[in-house]
């Protein structure tokens, strides 16, 4: 059985997001308050999105001195009390705070020589499928632009399926063959049936 194992960490709350109450399909009892709130949040959500795809999603409070980021999570954690309040001119006005505290930040990690992610990816052709591999995980959105539709993979998810495919016998295999031929190149495996764990008929 698969264990899928999810990074813990991260803020205590989410970052305020725009939900679009505007729309009256999906949100038909919305009362003024919310919406104004809603519609307030909408200028920080589209400058924290843009942020997110410069410098990889929630990366940077990280690339800032431990005062600034402080200061940017107190400007949040007052930003969601209002909201929670449903008082829409105090979460414009909170909001604008946090738009203030992203350019600082964004400033900050600039003049430390931060760099933004990198959308490069290695292209990796096999069999007719094709694969990219992150060079830089922070940079995915950006990558997955540019190259849409492709399968993208980080680094450690490759190491993470390298480690698991040694351990099959379609693993020892080719191990075998490789340390039978020391200068071979595997370039193709071919899989009979759908388990590569299937007894070595030999």
């Amino acid at each position: 059985m698969a264990v899928v194992k999810k990074k813990a960490g991260g803020q205590a709350k989410p970052r305020p997001k725009r939900k679009k109450l505007d729309d009256i399909l999906l949100h038909q009892a919305v009362r003024a308050e919310q919406l104004r709130c809603d519609m307030a949040v909408g200028p920080f959500d589209k400058m924290a999105r843009e942020m997110d795809y410069k410098w990889g999603v929630d990366r940077l409070p990280d690339l800032v001195s431990p005062e600034t980021a402080e200061k940017y999570g107190s400007a949040l954690a007052k930003l969601n009390a209002a909201i929670e309040e449903e008082k829409p001119d105090v979460v414009a006005a909170r909001a604008a705070v946090c738009m203030r505290g992203l350019a600082v930040m964004d400033a900050e990690a600039v003049q430390a020589g931060h760099t933004p992610a990198s959308d490069n990816v290695l292209l990796v052709e096999v069999d007719g499928h094709e694969f990219g591999i992150l060079l830089d995980d922070r940079g995915w959105q950006r990558a997955q632009d540019k190259h849409p539709g492709m399968k993208l993979l980080t680094r450690r998810e490759v190491a993470m399926a390298i480690r698991v495919y040694r351990k099959t016998k379609l693993g020892e295999m080719v191990d075998a063959a490789k340390l039978a031929f020391p200068n071979a190149d595997v370039d193709g495996v071919r899989i009979d049936g759908e388990s590569v764990d299937d007894p070595i008929p030999f």
